[in-house]
């Protein structure tokens, strides 16, 4: 072998042996990068409470990484409220039913005073038979029994705030129904809510007139329940206010209830994140430990919803980064899935 192919032999070893070394070096550095990158974005642990509420577990670098703050809650008390729906009935069935019961109540005052003359003059000098006696005692009873069946018609139809009105004051109650300048309106909650107490005061927002919500205190329970909600019902004596309040206009209501306001705390909108149809928000209960919990019957409030159970006054409630500490915790369950 010549002293050329001696150095060509020579130089492709040193180039093989290079290469070598490369490829281990180069494949050692990639192992161990894809460790720290494998270590760096390893998922948050997920574990449950006793309860069975899921606990997301983030290290501080993580929690930093999204953003995340907590706020803590404090306890309030806030009056019971529930949304109603109805419509504006119709003035003219009460207006038939209060002209029947004022020509009933002639015919009981007439037959009541001959009544009263016959048993006079029988009773004195006999100068009316017992037979006519007899016949006006029966008018009469049989005048009052009607009146009686008619009280009890008003009050099974429009509840006892209206039966319970002299007729004068029924009558120009009447009069501003059938003018459209008030009106009576049947509200009834779904089955689901109910208030404890007649509520002491209603916001009622009339179909096409949304802007213009009226309000009333003159609220009563009604008689009878609502044949598609089956919720409790009330009916309202509303004035009008600007519009008129024309019969079987669909209307929407708030109603708040006089009782106790109710302990609890206002969970803030920017808390709340929805998955599988229900909404829910993290509360931190240790330094990397942050707990979901479900918010029962909330009912809405002026910062987010006010709930009675499931939260505390005292709790720290994560306001920024829960959306994102709920997509930590599903991509975690993807990967565990894996």
């Amino acid at each position: 072998m010549t002293s050329r192919q001696k150095w060509i032999a020579a130089a492709v070893a040193v180039l093989g042996v290079l290469v070598i070394l490369v490829w281990i070096f180069g494949g050692t550095g990639s192992d161990e990068g894809d460790e720290a990158e494998k270590v760096t974005s390893a998922p948050p642990k997920i574990s449950h409470s006793s309860g069975g509420e899921v606990i997301v577990e983030l290290n501080r670098d993580e929690q930093a990484r999204i953003g995340l703050e907590t706020e803590r809650v404090s306890g309030v008390s806030q009056s019971q409220e529930a949304t109603a729906y109805g419509i504006v009935l119709d003035p003219a069935p009460l207006a038939a039913l209060d002209a029947e019961l004022a020509s009933t109540r002639a015919a009981v005052a007439a037959s009541r005073a001959e009544y009263e003359r016959a048993r006079l003059l029988h009773s004195e000098q006999q100068n009316v038979s017992l037979k006519d006696f007899e016949i006006a005692r029966a008018k009469f009873q049989a005048d009052q029994a009607q009146l009686n069946l008619l009280n009890q018609r008003l009050a099974d139809e429009w509840g006892t705030k209206i039966s319970a009105m002299a007729p004068a004051e029924r009558a120009s109650l009447i009069d501003a129904l059938t003018k459209r300048v008030a009106g009576i309106i049947r509200l009834s909650l779904p089955a689901a809510q109910s208030l404890l107490q007649e509520p002491k005061e209603a916001r009622i927002a009339v179909l096409g007139y949304e802007t213009q919500p009226l309000v009333t205190r003159t609220i009563w329970s009604a008689p009878t329940a609502d044949s598609h909600l089956q919720g409790q019902s009330f009916l309202l004596k509303v004035e009008a206010q600007g519009f008129p309040l024309r019969p079987g206009t669909a209307v929407t209501g708030q109603m708040e209830s006089p009782e106790t306001g109710k302990p609890g705390v206002v969970v803030p909108e920017t808390s709340v994140v929805r998955t599988g149809d229900r909404a829910w928000a993290y509360v931190q209960i240790a330094p990397t430990q942050f707990e979901r919990r479900r918010l029962d019957a909330a009912m809405p409030a002026a910062r987010g919803w006010f709930v009675t159970s499931g939260f505390a006054a005292g709790d720290d409630v994560v306001v920024i980064g829960a959306q994102a500490l709920l997509s930590e915790e599903l991509k975690s369950q993807i990967q565990v899935k894996d």
